[in-house]
């Protein structure tokens, strides 16, 4: 009987040290080995030749200590008697944090595993959100500070902006955190990439681009994408998302913000701070509108003390271009007030990518924004299907990604019924 082996290495520091410990593993019987030192976590399987002590005695005398041993049968994981033969015992929908951490998860339990990806591997995070985002943000904050010194006295200047070099620098860090944090990870755990669109064609079915493959279970993890409201005109407007506001190659000497919430406050701030005039439109009665009001108060009080215009209960109606300019018309305090700009930024909120899933067919429920409805385990309406990360019915942040990922793919394979715990979560808006 085939026993996997996970093995937890204190003193990993890089690949070579991995190499290194894998050596030592192999040599002690294990076989099918993957050492992940950023985890500190080697997985096997023993085939009955494994022996602990001579693991122990090959890594004497360096860096390296095994702290830890467990073992569990690897038949539960893959047994396909309940289900008939299947390609994979885990198909993935999606490339982003929620899939990378169930993939990483089930390959650990000793499954086989697939993610299909019908764009850019990565996902939100490190493509168009967090990564570059903060990016930008701390140049930006540094330019501000340079321009504006706090003591009496004391002179400073900011010099020009290169937001095209800015922005080229943004996409060189963005490529290589996405080829060191998921691509390289395909090889590291064993996980294939399906490159294409992935489609539900029945409760039990998926194809991608006509090809069909099987799984004895599915992850939906295919995240949120920009959502606009429907505003009068704003489909014949040039506006930017939270996404295309982070390509821009030249800075807007005016720029109107819609939504005021984490996204919309720190992409208005940014540009803020390298030299646009920035006015925020928040339809709700503070903008921060889910923290604590006096939060709300501090973060106003302090874009105005940079210059910035802030409409709090100011209501978007209608939008429209003048030349290579934009407008729009709000209702703000019982009057309509006509604003002007070179650019125009929604940022009003982000709704799930399942339009093509197929998901009426597969019996997966769906709430009326397109998330997946799940419960504390992660489970959807279909028994076979689970859902994690931004397509869910969950707060949208990266590492609520992450750990919902992690406990689908254990409750998906195992039937653990591990819970995902909401009641302490931590959450930032990067303004300054």
């Amino acid at each position: 009987m085939h026993t996997r082996i996970t093995i937890d290495v204190t003193g990993m520091t890089c690949e070579g040290c991995a190499r290194h410990v894998g050596e030592a593993l192999a040599d002690a019987g294990l076989e099918d080995l993957r050492v992940d030192w950023r985890r500190g976590v080697a997985v096997g399987t023993d085939a009955g030749a494994f022996d602990v002590a001579e693991a122990e005695a090959a890594l004497e005398g360096t860096d390296y200590e095994i702290v830890s041993v467990s073992s569990e049968p690897t038949g539960a994981p893959s047994e396909r008697s309940e289900e008939g033969d299947a390609d994979y015992d885990l198909l993935i929908i999606g490339s982003g944090s929620a899939a990378f951490a169930a993939a990483i998860e089930a390959r650990d339990l000793g499954a086989t595993v697939a993610i299909v990806e019908k764009g850019t591997i990565g996902g939100t995070c490190v493509n168009i959100g967090c990564v570059p985002s903060k990016a930008l943000l701390a140049p930006a904050e540094l330019y501000h500070r340079a321009g504006h010194s706090p003591f009496d006295g004391v002179e400073t200047a900011a010099g020009n902006v290169d937001l095209a070099a800015l922005v080229a620098s943004k996409d060189e860090l963005v490529a290589a955190l996405r080829e060191r944090k998921y691509v390289d990870l395909l090889d590291v755990y064993g996980i294939d990439l399906v490159e294409g669109t992935a489609r539900f064609t029945g409760p039990t079915t998926v194809e991608v681009d006509g090809r069909p493959i099987t799984a004895r279970r599915y992850l939906i993890a295919t995240g949120a994408s920009t959502w606009v409201p429907p505003i009068d005109g704003i489909e014949d407007t040039p506006y930017l998302t939270s996404t295309t506001a982070l390509e821009l190659t030249e800075l807007p000497g005016e720029l109107i913000v819609v939504g005021a919430n984490a996204i919309g406050l720190e992409l208005g701030q940014l540009f803020a701070h390298l030299g646009s005039s920035v006015t925020w439109v928040e339809a709700l009665d503070r903008i921060a509108p889910f923290e604590e009001p006096e939060l709300s108060g501090i973060f106003k009080g302090r874009l105005e003390a940079e210059g910035a215009t802030v409409l709090e209960g100011a209501t978007a109606k209608r939008a429209g271009r003048n030349g290579d300019r934009v407008w729009l018309e709000v209702e703000h305090r019982g009057t309509t007030v006509r604003l002007e700009a070179d650019r125009l930024l929604m940022a009003t909120g982000r709704r799930a990518n399942t339009a093509e899933l197929g998901l009426e067919i597969a019996g997966v429920e769906t709430d009326r924004r397109g998330h997946v409805v799940v419960d504390d385990t992660l489970a959807t309406s279909n028994p076979l299907v689970w859902a994690a990360g931004d397509v869910a019915t969950l707060p949208q942040f990266v590492y609520v990604a992450a750990a919902s990922g992690t406990i689908a793919a254990e409750n998906a394979l195992r039937g653990a019924g591990r819970k995902l715990d909401l009641r302490t979560m931590p959450r930032v808006i990067f303004t300054t």
